[in-house]
This record gives structure tokens, C-alpha cells and sequence, in this order.
């Protein structure tokens, strides 16, 4: 699973979120720097839809499908695992339709050692950006009308460096299909599954980091340092 990130390049080096993903600083939804992000937040997702081109908005970190009667979902469903969302009609339709990226700086898991939760961090040392990819859903109040966004991050099978602490990871989505699997005229299945791909190990960084992490409520950047040893 994928169930905490931080994303804090928006607001410490904007210029460089504006290379990476073509979208001026200046333009994004207000969102602060987030070094311990979890689910049911809403948090920035980009995304394209026909006939207009990248944007990005705030959506809840917690899929909620468009025919649910009420803005809430009865399954945990922040993240979405590969091999379900290529076999499952609901999700396939999401595939084809309805892909997002996160925009992050880096992902945790935690370690079994002893008996204690051990929080290790997971980041790309010649990128300071990643894009998990994902799927959104649109969902509109049955009276008002009010449209809400939420979305999921799909996970894949750990590669052997995530693996020696988790069995699942996000999918890192490679930059030079990042363009592709935002642009709703690809369609194609066989292709679309060709990218459900573990990012190779030998190209990430595995940091041990404090054990503040595991607290929700704390949000800062001493988080993400490496644990002094």
C-alpha cells in the first residue's frame, strides 16, 4: 500500500515543480508544504480531460465512485492495486478514463523490527519530484449538483528494495510516459497495462526516518531527514 507522502517542492523550489510538470506555481491550488500527508485529505492530483489541457485541483485522497448516494466511500480506497483495476469493470473503465498523477517528493513504509512500527523513506536521489500514478472520480450532489473530486493511488508489487520493508509500493510512473497516461485519448488496455510496472530499486534511495512519522498530526521537515544512527 501507499498510505503516507510528503510533497514540498511546490513551495520550496516552484520553479522546478513548474519544469517537471509544465504548470506555473503561481496557477496551483493553494496546498502547504506536506511532509506526512496521509489519506481522506484532499491533496493536489493533475489530471486532463478531453478537449483541454493539464490542470491541477485539490481532490480527496480517498476514491469516491460517482454513483454513491452520499460523498463517502464504504471501503478503504486511497489506493488501488493493479491487478484489481485491470480485471474488475469498475476499475478498468477508470483506467481508460479517468488517470491522475500525484505529485510527490518521496513515500514511506514501515518495517516490522522487534515488535515496532519503523518508518523508512523511499525517493528518487536524481529527482526531486515523483508522479504516482493514479485514477479520479467525479461525484455530484444528487440535489445541488456541486461536483466533488477524489482520487486513488494505484499500487504495484514491491521491487526488492521496497520489498526487503513492504510487499506493495506506488507506481512511480517513468517521466516519459507521464504525458501519456494523462492524455484521455489513450485508451488502449494492452498499452495502458504495459505501464503497471514496478519503478526499478536500483534507481530509488531507502532512508530510515524518525518514528515521529507514525503520528499523523505531526507535519514537518525534520521528518524526512534520515535518522542520525
Amino acid at each position: 500500500m501507499c498510505g503516507r507522502y510528503s510533497l514540498y517542492t511546490h513551495i520550496s523550489h516552484p520553479e522546478d515543480f513548474e519544469e517537471r510538470f509544465g504548470l506555473p506555481a503561481g496557477e496551483l491550488p493553494p496546498f502547504p508544504a506536506g511532509y506526512n500527508i496521509g489519506p481522506y485529505r484532499d491533496v493536489p492530483v493533475i489530471f486532463q480531460t478531453p478537449g483541454e489541457g493539464m490542470r491541477m485541483r485539490l481532490m480527496q485522497w480517498q476514491l469516491v465512485p460517482a454513483f454513491a448516494k452520499e460523498f463517502k466511500s464504504q471501503y478503504a480506497m486511497f489506493n488501488s492495486r493493479a491487478e484489481t483495476i485491470t480485471s474488475k469493470p469498475f476499475w478498468q473503465r477508470l483506467l481508460q478514463n479517468a488517470r491522475c498523477i500525484f505529485p510527490a517528493n518521496n513515500f514511506f513504509e514501515w518495517a516490522a523490527v522487534e515488535g515496532q512500527k519503523v518508518p523508512h523513506k523511499f525517493y528518487l536521489p536524481e529527482q526531486r519530484l515523483l508522479a504516482f500514478g493514479g485514477l479520479y472520480s467525479v461525484w455530484r450532489h444528487p440535489e445541488s449538483g456541486e461536483e466533488r473530486y477524489s482520487a486513488s493511488i494505484i499500487t504495484v508489487p514491491a521491487n526488492p528494495l521496497v520489498a526487503a520493508v513492504h510487499p506493495r509500493m506506488p507506481l512511480i510512473l517513468p517521466r516519459e510516459i507521464e504525458q501519456n497516461w494523462l492524455d484521455p485519448a489513450e485508451r488502449s488496455f494492452e498499452r495502458l497495462q504495459q505501464w503497471l510496472q514496478s519503478f526499478p530499486g536500483n534507481d530509488m534511495g531507502d532512508v530510515e526516518v524518525s518514528p515521529r512519522l507514525n503520528n499523523i498530526k505531526n507535519d514537518d521537515s525534520s521528518l524526512i531527514e534520515p535518522l542520525a544512527s
